[in-house]
């Protein structure tokens, strides 16, 4: 399975889950109490639409929502610890248990009539499917915080889904970075092939200039430029910006390495930087060696520091 189709199947099940378990805070908070208050002619009736009608609304998300969640299991990406996969699942089960065994039986006899005893339990049992979908939101939204975090979601250079002409497009660590130029903004001209043989360099990828962790995050390279030029490479940081943005960047913030404007995407489109979640310019840093061979390839949208960590991490430092 490919990296892109992974996140497709998580979105989808993260989607699927958040809206479940948002149903069923509505269906304990609303519907289920309501119910006493229909009165004693019309429960039977009210019983059995009810039944019909919601099965059309939880159908297909439970089903979305129980197929990814058994692929992430089996697949079991590296966004996350595999003990998350299997508690989701696990979490899945006792869902489905509590609903044969608990909340049908309850919906069974309410659909003959009334029976108050009997609505009682059907609201204190559903408190069990309400904790459990709540703990799984808990869960999904941490592999999401995980995801734009920490860990981003990694190349793993396994494409078997993927056209040829895709393959070719992404890069991946081990791969020979590809030339490219660009212009900083002071005007000079950046080449790859004019480190090669002599440094490395450390490129890092920013969504936009003066935005609170694409500033932290610059000026932690600021911070630990000395311990780059140690290690024998030069960090460059690339956006979208213009030149000015740039410059007024790099001087409100004193920062020691040249800023790259990439205002037509090309270079994004080079180095196959994603957009996170398919929507945001990803924020991404390639740690290249003096052969012009990539080391690293970090990728979290939300981190700032860890970046910095990394690129160190893979020279050595």
């Amino acid at each position: 399975m490919s990296d892109l189709m992974a996140q497709a199947i998580f979105l989808a099940h993260l989607a699927s889950t958040l809206y479940m378990t948002g149903l069923i805070w509505m269906v304990q908070r609303v519907s289920y109490p309501l119910m006493a208050f229909v009165g004693q002619a019309e429960s039977a009736k009210f019983e059995r639409l009810h039944c019909d009608r919601i099965g059309w609304v939880v159908g297909l998300p439970m089903l979305v929502e129980g197929i990814t969640g058994l692929i992430l299991l089996w697949y079991s990406p590296p966004w996350f610890p595999a003990w998350g996969f299997w508690l989701g699942a696990a979490l899945m089960f006792g869902n489905a248990a509590s609903t044969q065994f608990l909340q049908v039986p309850c919906h069974t006899k309410l659909a003959a009539g009334f029976d108050q005893n009997v609505h009682q339990r059907l609201v204190k049992t559903n408190w069990i499917r309400t904790v459990i979908w709540s703990l799984r939101s808990f869960l999904v939204l941490g592999m999401l915080l995980n995801i734009l975090t920490i860990s981003g979601f990694p190349r793993s250079g396994n494409f078997s889904n993927l056209s040829a002409d895709s393959v070719m497009a992404i890069l991946k660590i081990g791969d020979r970075a590809p030339d490219f130029s660009g212009k900083t903004s002071s005007g000079d001209v950046i080449r790859l092939a004019d480190y090669i043989g002599k440094k490395g360099l450390v490129l890092f990828f920013y969504p936009k200039d003066g935005t609170a962790i694409c500033t932290k995050e610059a000026c932690a390279f600021r911070d630990s430029y000395m311990q780059f030029a140690d290690a024998g490479a030069e960090v460059i940081g690339i956006s979208s910006d213009s030149d000015e943005s740039h410059l007024d960047f790099a001087k409100q913030y004193r920062l020691t390495f040249p800023l790259i404007s990439d205002a037509d995407g090309s270079l994004r489109k080079l180095f196959s930087v994603p957009k996170t979640l398919g929507l945001f310019p990803g924020r991404v840093t390639y740690v290249i060696d003096k052969d012009g061979i990539i080391r690293q390839i970090y990728s979290a949208q939300l981190a700032s520091d860890a970046h910095v960590k990394q690129a160190l991490a893979a020279l050595g430092q």
